[in-house]
């Protein structure tokens, strides 16, 4: 699993292998649930999944991930961003699309 981030105004959603495991959710959850600016968290431990809705005029995502990879649960530098997952995606489906193309003609 890699690590993975989107992020708009108010909604950041980070994937990490480090959020997997039941045992984490409530470290988790406990964490951000202290920030000032956070509104609301959907944590999905199976999926390695952080939801986090908050006010973009209290806090800024950059801050929210500082926080995460301070405790160890995500690594920006090993992270892609929406854009760049589909970008590749797009890029895997063209190539297979050619190669298939290319042994029918």
């Amino acid at each position: 699993m890699r690590h993975y981030f989107h992020t708009v105004p108010g909604r950041l959603r980070i994937k990490s292998p480090f959020l997997k495991g039941k045992s984490k959710s409530a470290e988790i959850e406990r964490l951000l649930k202290a920030v000032q600016g956070i509104r609301s968290l959907d944590i999905n431990t199976v999926t390695g999944s952080v939801l986090v809705n908050y006010n973009p005029k209290m806090i800024a995502s950059e801050k929210i991930m500082n926080i995460l990879k301070k405790q160890g649960y995500f690594d920006p530098s090993k992270a892609i961003t929406n854009d760049h997952y589909i970008h590749t995606a797009v890029s895997n489906i063209s190539h297979t699309v050619l190669s298939f193309l290319t042994v029918l003609i």
